[in-house]
């Protein structure tokens, strides 16, 4: 499964390492916060495998009311229907500035070879995770202060002041509130003692979040 630390280099990636002696073939790019890697109901140009920041996945409906988002970090397979030549039921979009390797479906296809190979293990084990991530929180869900106490206690290292951070702007749009309601709720989790906001987001007691989030009614 993903987790929020950056994959530095190709000895430590799976796939770099699936690739063993060969070249790996896929070709890393770099794409500031906002980029949108596939559109929903369009077929991506690539399979994508992120390295470092993170990527949201949201699903708006047909009057274009966003109903369903989550979120993807480090060593997360991205786009793979594109390999069965089906359209995107997201829309990709870094919210941070994101390091990733791509290749194209087809490419990616040949690359992963037959069964039994090492590849082809990687990869799979990569789309098992991806199945088991669809089953994870709306972020899209609950009171605006449930939403930010719930993204600041899984993903609060992106919301400390970085190069990658994820900036407030864009934070608030998309958790689904205006700017100032977000400062209003980082103002009231810092008052809780929870975080600390006065360099990014730092989270101060973990279980406070916790309560927030989970807490009935």
């Amino acid at each position: 499964m993903f987790s929020n630390n950056p994959i530095t280099s190709c000895g430590d990636c799976a796939l770099g390492q699936a690739a063993g002696e060969k070249r790996c073939n896929f070709a890393p790019a770099t794409l500031h916060s906002g980029s949108v890697l596939c559109a929903q109901g369009q077929r991506a140009h690539a399979v994508y495998f992120l390295k470092a920041g993170l990527v949201s996945l949201s699903a708006a409906n047909a009057s274009g009311a966003e109903v369903f988002l989550t979120i993807r970090g480090p060593g997360s397979l991205l786009c793979t229907e594109s390999m069965r030549g089906q359209s995107s039921p997201w829309e990709v979009r870094a919210l941070s500035r994101v390091r990733l390797c791509g290749l194209p479906p087809e490419e990616m296809k040949q690359w992963i070879g037959p069964q039994f190979t090492p590849a082809r293990a990687v990869v799979d084990l990569l789309l098992e995770e991806n199945a088991a991530q669809r089953a994870e929180v709306n972020f899209r869900e609950g009171t605006c202060l449930r939403r930010v106490a719930r993204f600041a206690l899984a993903y609060a290292a992106f919301l400390a002041e970085r190069p990658d951070a994820v900036r407030k702007q864009t934070l608030a749009r998309l958790l689904g509130m205006r700017p100032e309601t977000l400062s209003r709720c980082l103002t009231r989790l810092e008052r809780l003692g929870a975080i600390d906001a006065s360099h990014g987001v730092r989270v101060q007691a973990p279980r406070a979040l916790s309560s927030i989030v989970y807490a009935t009614g």
